[in-house]
């Protein structure tokens, strides 16, 4: 229909807001005891509390068992992340099946006491069979059934059934196994990264599997997967490396078993020794994860600064066979510096103590060694996924290369003022656009940023001044 007349409409500004990467969300692979929780999930579960983990995984101080391997390695990080660092949200990826991963006991006479049977890692389904003589007792009527804080389940008999003055009865059930969970699962677990985005919507950075990744397969797996997952979006492996004796169990073992067991890479922050908290065993990599975490979440989730001399709440460190772990700072700088692994130093308290990742002493380029300026160009290419992926398919015009240069040059300067940048800018450049990519529909942006290195090294020279003392004397 014709509007005779002048008519005014307002057109979208040809300017996009940038849309920040997130920096520091760990997805965190192994196992919690689903058997007491929600159940087996196998695929990516996103929490933001610790309550919320224990519904979805219960929960267990088990983190090792008995020979010091992984076993409740997801309660381990998600006690570390929600309750030692108060950070949200966190991936968890659970390879524990308890419908698969079990094993039957069989039925065998057991002693009551206080009314009770307890039985250590079982399974609550219907492999549990309870019997007085050849009679099978009724759940519900004769006993009821639940987890207690050993990680315990509790056959308590009812006081009106038929067998609460029993002192003894024949119990069957199914134990949890973990036999079956390898090394290979986790790696093919970690593969599952890739389901965050269309799942969940999120793209975890920093890809942890504590207890796993000092199987020097698995940190290899963890490094491959994390500059591209879902092909787009950059991050990081916290990884550990191995405390046993046949590990790196002394601090100047760790250069040569990180060099000669491939923990190189520059997508790997490589981490030394175990942590302890109070009468709690930790790998270092899940308190590195929520330190950084922390250290982003106080600088507006931009991870320009580096968790080297950042304090944090632990009482001490371990190797796997439990010997105490105090270093000098030079003995630490062994490790930091000339192993370029992250440790810990106890000086006027706990500190996370190293600034490179795993490429380092390896590599001479700072945009590689140094964690904070690796992170920093991850999180400046995940913003601007993140920020342009609508414009994807759109018509090419110029119009549509101006607004992503313009926006993107004015997000740039925001984090210079900020201090999280010396500076930065993203071009089109002509040379860099021939027009067989063009009509290909494929053009090319170019950007030069350059982020804070740590101040490493803050040296001052004392020299003792004559002309002071004479002139204090009066001479």
């Amino acid at each position: 229909m014709l509007n005779h007349g002048i008519n005014t409409y307002k057109a979208p500004t040809s300017f996009t807001a940038v849309t920040r990467g997130l920096s520091a969300v760990p997805f965190f692979v192994g196992c919690w005891p689903a058997h007491r929780g929600a159940g087996f999930t196998g695929k990516p579960q996103v929490v933001t509390n610790f309550e919320e983990a224990v519904k979805l995984g219960g929960y267990s101080d088990a983190w090792r068992d008995a020979g010091g391997n992984p076993k409740w390695t997801l309660c381990q990080a998600a006690y570390a992340f929600f309750l030692l660092f108060g950070r949200s949200p966190a991936v968890f990826y659970n390879v524990f099946d308890p419908a698969t991963h079990k094993s039957a006991v069989a039925a065998a006479d057991m002693d009551v006491a206080n009314h009770q049977i307890k039985l250590a890692d079982a399974i609550d389904d219907s492999g549990l069979v309870v019997k007085k003589d050849s009679t099978a007792l009724v759940k519900g009527t004769d006993y009821e059934t639940y987890y207690d804080e050993d990680d315990t389940l509790v056959i308590e008999l009812i006081s009106t059934g038929s067998a609460y003055s029993e002192t003894s009865l024949n119990v069957a059930y199914n134990a949890v196994s973990l036999t079956g969970i390898t090394a290979s699962a986790i790696e093919t677990a970690i593969e599952k990264v890739e389901n965050c985005k269309s799942m969940i919507g999120i793209v975890p950075t920093n890809i942890c599997c504590p207890g796993w990744s000092q199987t020097p397969s698995v940190a290899a797996v963890m490094a491959a997967k994390a500059p591209s997952i879902n092909g787009l979006f950059k991050g990081k492996a916290i990884v550990d490396l191995d405390t046993s004796s046949s590990g790196a169990d002394t601090y100047d073992d760790v250069k040569t078993y990180k060099e000669s067991n491939g923990y190189t890479d520059k997508n790997m922050v490589v981490c030394w020794p175990l942590v302890e908290v109070g009468d709690k065993l930790f790998d270092a990599s899940v308190i590195l994860c929520g330190k950084l975490a922390q250290i982003d979440g106080d600088n507006g989730d931009i991870p320009f600064e580096s968790p080297s001399n950042k304090k944090v709440a632990i009482s001490g460190c371990k190797t796997k066979a439990g010997a105490d772990v105090y270093l000098t700072v030079q003995q630490a700088d062994v490790v930091s510096v000339t192993a370029g692994v992250v440790t810990f130093l106890n000086f006027d308290g706990w500190r996370v103590w190293g600034n490179y990742t795993g490429c380092y002493p390896g590599s001479a380029d700072a945009a590689e060694h140094y964690i904070c300026c690796n992170r920093m160009l991850d999180y400046i290419c995940n913003t601007f996924v993140n920020s342009y992926w609508d414009y994807v398919d759109r018509p090419l015009k110029r119009v549509v290369i101006d607004a992503i240069v313009d926006s993107f040059n004015s997000w740039l300067t925001a984090l210079t003022h900020e201090g999280a940048l010396y500076g930065g800018e993203i071009r089109y450049v002509e040379d860099n656009n021939p027009t067989a990519d063009l009509i290909s529909g494929k053009f090319r942006l170019d950007a030069k940023v350059a982020s804070p290195v740590p101040a490493q090294q803050i040296n001052m020279y004392a020299e003792f001044d004559v002309d002071l003392l004479n002139a204090a004397l009066g001479a």
